[in-house]
């Protein structure tokens, strides 16, 4: 039977079967083999290959600029979450498709002219200023790049360059220049009543029926959160040293150690008064050489109220080196006029601290620290080595933490992690990474992982309960259900009484007199455009009132709680020549706008295919 099938093998008939076979497998797709996608290739632009090299430089690079601007480095998960993959194999397939058409129109840099750039390249510079081939091969082989390779970019970047020049000039619309403008200029003036929640209060209660409805529908409001009850057991070096005793000797003995730590400098308490001219100072400069206090010329000067008080700093602390070096020239109570540039300035010392090295019963608390610090490093692994033995064993931790006095902290945590902010122990910023490894945990888990915080910080716990978040029910909160359907009673009547204030608005009455009949005193508002808006109305009403022209009314709900209902009475149009920085920003972004959608379009022309197995295996996540 297998001699019968090869020699059907060897026949025309199973060739074209095989032909037609690999044709029809091809059609259902299999890139990576038959669209030319090898283990190399990520992605396939048009006719141009981005290679597994080029995309790992390039994701990397935008990895590393994430972790520069967050402080997080991410995981491949992360990444994928973030988007950094899409982002990298977009810049690429953006670059291969300018190339595709700068190959097309015959663009690109002779080898003169790209021998030129590299030469005038500042990052390969000697110590002269000049081309250093050394430093050149050097800056290449730090980047991961070949002298090839290299060129190769740079020539490809020329090209792209060039198509870009094409959009350089592209003006902006005057019409889009118009619109900017109105948008940034443009003011309203508005008439408005604010309606405040006190004067529109429901205090009657609901009936039974009205507030099991209004419970039922608000059901997502009454749901408790998730809580976990633990034990949690920091250990630290500052947690450590709260249970260490510290004798009298070793402070001594570390205060002699440490003693260089506590010289003091001295400080001066300086004031300033600043004088206009020569003629205003000649009172102080006269002074000064008399002898007559600081204190008498000011007052026979009236410029009492002009005096600053600059603080009690030390010669270091002072930023300016002339009134520096004349602040600690002085005796206490002297004073001396300094001329600058912007006039005349006065600098009195009124009192002196002096420096020098500090007595230990005033550095006590802090040399005691010390050594406690010093003593619970040393005794930090050990103690971990403990807890862990204790954990492995099955046994409370609460005896190792007692016999170091090391103190455990009973929590109900929920997933915000608020409990811990009085755990002053914990080191700053940990609170989301406990809080994840807590939610993390198992509740059948016997033994918990420890959390590592880093720098030998550590925090033990245990899991002794978990409350899943659930529906509260009426009887829980019948008073919350009471006050919550009273507030929503307060925004209806409010809104009832906006809506029929705009409807009698827009029906020909003016603002003053509907707002008489609900018994409310309208206001009048000073011209605002949208980005001024702050200072004068609130934001969210700014914005409604350029939703309309002169006469349009409308009302708001604002953060604060109030309803304000508003009537537009005057509408000024911005200047033609009025500055705009959304003009100005259009007309500096808008080739690059043109240019990023050009680029888009070729892409969608060309089109791209992407090697997800190798894309996989770059990121990581194989």
């Amino acid at each position: 039977m297998l001699d019968n099938l090869r020699n059907f093998g060897r026949s025309w008939v199973a060739k074209v079967f095989l032909g037609v076979l690999i044709i029809a497998v091809a059609g259902f797709g299999i890139p990576s083999v038959f669209l030319d996608l090898n283990a190399n290739t990520v992605a396939r632009v048009g006719d141009q290959n981005i290679s597994v090299r080029d995309f790992d430089r390039v994701y990397r690079s935008q990895v590393n600029q994430f972790a520069a601007q967050t402080g997080m480095a991410p995981s491949a998960q992360q990444a994928v979450s973030f988007g950094i993959p899409n982002s990298a194999i977009a810049r690429l397939a953006n670059d291969a498709s300018i190339e595709i058409l700068a190959s097309d129109l015959g663009l690109g840099a002779s080898d003169a002219k790209l021998a030129e750039l590299v030469r005038q390249d500042p990052n390969f510079a000697g110590a002269l200023g000049l081309f250093d081939a050394s430093e050149f091969v050097s800056m290449l082989r730090q980047s991961g790049y070949t002298e090839t390779e290299y060129l190769n970019l740079q020539r490809r970047a020329a090209a792209r360059e060039q198509i870009g020049t094409i959009f350089a000039g592209a003006d902006v619309p005057q019409v889009a220049l118009d619109i900017a403008r109105s948008y940034d200029g443009d003011q309203r003036t508005i008439e408005y009543v604010e309606l405040n929640p006190v004067l529109f209060s429901v205090t009657e209660e609901p009936s039974d029926e009205q507030l099991q409805q209004f419970f039922t529908e608000n059901q997502a409001r009454f749901r408790t959160v998730e809580t976990r009850s633990v034990s949690l057991l920091p250990l630290t070096v500052d947690a450590l040293a709260q249970g260490i005793e510290v004798t009298e000797e070793e402070i001594a003995a570390e205060y002699d150690r440490i003693s260089g730590q506590f010289i003091a400098p001295e400080r001066r308490t300086i004031s300033q008064l600043v004088l206009p001219d020569a003629e205003a100072a000649q009172p102080f400069i006269d002074g000064a050489e008399s002898g007559a206090s600081f204190a008498s010329v000011v007052s026979e000067a009236g410029l009492q109220t002009e005096v600053a008080s600059l603080g009690t700093l030390a010669e270091s602390q002072i930023t300016d080196a002339n009134l520096a070096q004349a602040a600690f020239g002085l005796e206490q109570n002297g004073y001396v006029v300094l001329e600058g540039s912007n006039g005349y300035r006065v600098i009195w010392v009124s009192a002196i601290e002096d420096g020098g090295q500090q007595p230990l019963d005033v550095v006590r608390d802090q040399v005691e620290q010390s050594v406690a610090a010093r003593k619970a490093q040393d005794m930090l692994f050990d103690v971990y080595d403990e807890i862990e033995e204790a954990r492995a064993a099955f046994q409370p931790i609460s005896e190792v933490a007692e016999q170091y006095g090391l103190e455990i902290h009973d929590l109900d945590l929920t997933a915000d992690g608020a409990q811990l902010a009085d755990i002053a122990t914990l080191p700053q910023g940990s609170t989301q990474t406990i809080t994840n490894a807590v939610f993390a945990a198992s509740p059948d888990a016997r033994v918990t992982p420890a959390i590592s915080l880093g720098s030998n910080r550590t925090v033990f716990f245990e899991l002794s309960e978990v409350q899943p978040a659930r529906d509260q029910t009426l009887d829980e909160v019948r008073d919350e259900a009471i006050a919550a359907w009273q507030d929503l009673q307060t925004d209806m009547e409010m809104t009832r009484t906006a809506d029929d204030i705009v409807a009698a608005i827009d029906g020909g009455s003016d603002i003053f007199t509907v707002a008489a009949e609900q018994g409310q005193i309208p206001q009048s508002s000073a011209p605002f455009s949208r980005n001024s808006a702050g200072a004068a109305v609130d934001p969210d009403v700014a914005q409604a009132a350029f939703q309309g022209g002169e006469g349009y009314a409308d009302y708001v709900s604002t953060q604060d709680g109030d309803v304000v209902v508003f009537q537009v009475t005057d509408v000024t149009p911005a200047a033609e020549d009025a500055p705009s920085q959304v003009a100005e920003a259009l007309e500096v972004d808008f080739p690059d706008l043109i240019f990023a959608n050009f680029v888009e379009g070729l892409r969608s022309d060309v089109g791209i295919r992407i090697n997800e197995e190798a894309l996989n295996r770059v990121i990581g996540l194989e």
